[in-house]
């Protein structure tokens, strides 16, 4: 595995508040538990990832550091296979009961599912 080619580099980060509006404004919404991910085509070539957990639904900042952690770990190890999509994670109420493997098994499952629906 070369560590290289699966970093999470800044052009694979949504940072800007315009960016976020636009996946938002645009995006399809799937339900997750614990999340709405919100998916939206780009014309970059490549996928960036976006993670709004607020306070209200996780209130413990390390339970929001892990979660974060977990999303991104697991879109750094499929970004080779994602496409053009900006896809955001929006934390809900939900998010509060998970364990470390539910969480990894749920974002695990949604970003599958975003890869088969890459051609979509």
């Amino acid at each position: 595995m070369d560590p290289v080619r699966f970093r999470f580099s800044k052009s694979h980060r949504l940072l800007k508040p315009s960016d976020y509006r636009h996946v938002f404004q645009r995006a399809r919404k799937r339900p997750a538990r614990g999340f709405t991910v919100y998916i939206c085509p780009n014309a970059l070539g490549h996928p960036r990832l976006g993670i709004a957990i607020s306070r209200k639904c996780l209130p413990s900042a390390v339970a929001r550091n892990r979660a974060k952690r977990i999303i991104r770990e697991c879109f750094r190890l499929r970004t080779h296979d994602l496409g053009g999509v900006d896809i955001v994670f929006l934390g809900r109420q939900g998010l509060a009961g998970q364990d470390r493997e539910e969480l990894r098994a749920v974002v695990s499952a949604q970003f599958a599912e975003i890869e088969q629906c890459a051609g979509c």
